[in-house]
C-alpha cells in the first residue's frame, strides 16, 4: 500500500499487525518499517505536530514529538498508541487490556468519539486509565 501511495489503507493495515495477536507474528526485519508507518499518521490540518519539541525522557535533550531515538543518548522511546508520536514523561498512561503506553491527554480525547483502546479495541472508560506518576518504572 505505501509504495503504491496509498497512504491511508498502509496506516490502516499497520495499525491491525501492531495489535498484540498479530504483533508476534511480525518478523524483526519487517517490524520497524511497520511501527514507522503507524508513527507516520497524517496529523490534522492546522496543527505543526512535527514542529512541536519536548525533552528526552532519558537525557532531558530537546527532540522533535515525532522522533523516537535520542541522538545524545541514544535511547529509542516509547511511541502513544493514539498519536503516534514520542511518550513524554509527564503525559502518561496505557491500555489496562494490551498494556500500550498513551499520552493520557490524547487518550482522552479519543475516549471521547470511541469507548475503546486504540490498538486492542477492547472496551474502555476514562475512569479505567491507570495514572502514572513515574513512568521510568514502567
Amino acid at each position: 500500500c505505501q509504495r503504491a501511495k496509498m497512504m491511508a489503507e498502509a496506516h490502516q493495515y499497520a495499525c491491525e499487525l501492531m495489535k498484540p495477536e498479530y504483533r508476534s507474528q511480525i518478523a524483526e526485519t519487517y517490524k520497524k518499517k511497520i511501527e514507522n508507518i503507524v508513527r507516520k499518521e497524517k496529523p490534522p490540518e492546522g496543527e505543526g505536530q512535527s514542529e512541536k519539541q519536548s525533552p528526552c525522557m532519558y537525557c532531558r535533550g530537546m527532540l522533535n514529538d515525532v522522533q523516537l531515538d535520542c541522538p545524545a543518548c541514544q535511547h529509542i522511546s516509547p511511541f502513544c498508541i493514539v498519536t503516534g508520536m514520542r511518550m513524554l514523561q509527564d503525559d502518561w498512561t496505557y491500555c489496562p487490556s494490551c498494556n500500550f503506553p498513551a499520552k493520557r491527554s490524547a487518550m482522552k480525547a479519543a475516549l471521547m468519539t470511541a469507548e475503546q483502546c486504540p490498538m486492542c479495541d477492547e472496551p474502555l472508560k476514562e475512569q479505567d486509565l491507570p495514572f502514572v506518576s513515574d513512568a521510568s518504572a514502567l
